[in-house]
């Protein structure tokens, strides 16, 4: 970015300098991936997951790139788990500016064939976790009146119907309603909340599938671009949201699936 000087208005950056995130989930894949970038772009993040060990490893080996983390061992479907990472946030860093509710699972079976308990552990953790989270972290922003932003990692299969997955899709779906919600009740506060819906980018969680030739196949046949997503692709999307540069942007979904849904 090449300076400018006398420009009409001030130039919008992606600058995360003296912002403080959660990202939930951010041991693995996706939520790595943004807490990578929003320290690149000098955030201070909190790194979350359900085993400490991993949180702890994952928050040291961001530092030694020269980030700024912290680890937090928390399960986003406990408000009082999620609580007390909010609390720690703030009493470490003074503040919360930005909250990425990443974490999420799936459970690949049929209709029929789906117990109630799998049905309620996937809606519990990736919209139930999300609601949770979203809306700690908001007391806290409104508390403090930091103008801050709500991210909710949603996906295209919140768009679309997909066979076998009934839960993690209606899930899904329902993270972007609640996005548009958090909007329309945080907008006087100055907070934004919107949802990213990633197309199939190579993560743990949809590993099997992609291994697969046959299904791996019909997936790319799907694609406008005729080909998977990177994990960095996403957390550029994310940084964009959590930064200046999308202050106009509140109750929207952006579709990040190299053009799955277009049709």
């Amino acid at each position: 970015m090449i300076e400018m000087k006398n420009t009409p208005f001030e130039i919008p950056t992606f600058d995360l300098t003296g912002k403080v995130a959660i990202i939930t989930g951010s041991t693995t894949g996706l939520g790595y991936g943004m807490a990578v970038a929003f320290c690149a772009y000098g955030a201070k993040v909190v790194i979350n997951g359900l085993e400490e060990e991993d949180c702890k490893r994952v928050s040291d080996e961001i530092n030694e790139m020269g980030g700024t983390t912290i680890p937090f061992k928390a399960d986003v479907r406990n408000r009082a788990e999620v609580q007390a990472m909010v609390g720690k946030t703030v009493e470490t860093f003074g503040r919360l500016d930005i909250m990425v509710c990443n974490a999420g699972i799936g459970i690949t079976k049929r209709i029929v064939e789906m117990s109630d308990e799998e049905w309620d552990e996937v809606v519990d953790t990736d919209l139930k976790g999300v609601f949770i989270c979203g809306a700690e972290a908001a007391k806290v922003m409104i508390e403090k009146e930091i103008k801050g932003r709500v991210i909710n990692i949603s996906s295209a299969g919140g768009l679309v119907g997909t066979k076998n997955i009934a839960a993690y899709c209606a899930s899904k779906s329902g993270v972007i309603s609640l996005s548009k919600t958090e909007a329309m009740e945080w907008g006087r506060y100055g907070i934004t909340a919107n949802a990213i819906c990633p197309g199939y980018v190579p993560t743990a969680i949809n590993a099997a599938p992609l291994a697969i030739p046959r299904v791996r196949e019909q997936i790319l046949a799907k694609t406008a671009l005729k080909r998977l997503g990177e994990i960095w692709e996403v957390a550029a999307v994310a940084l964009f949201l959590a930064s200046d540069a999308s202050s106009i942007v509140t109750g929207a979904y952006i579709a990040a699936d190299m053009g799955t849904t277009c049709n």
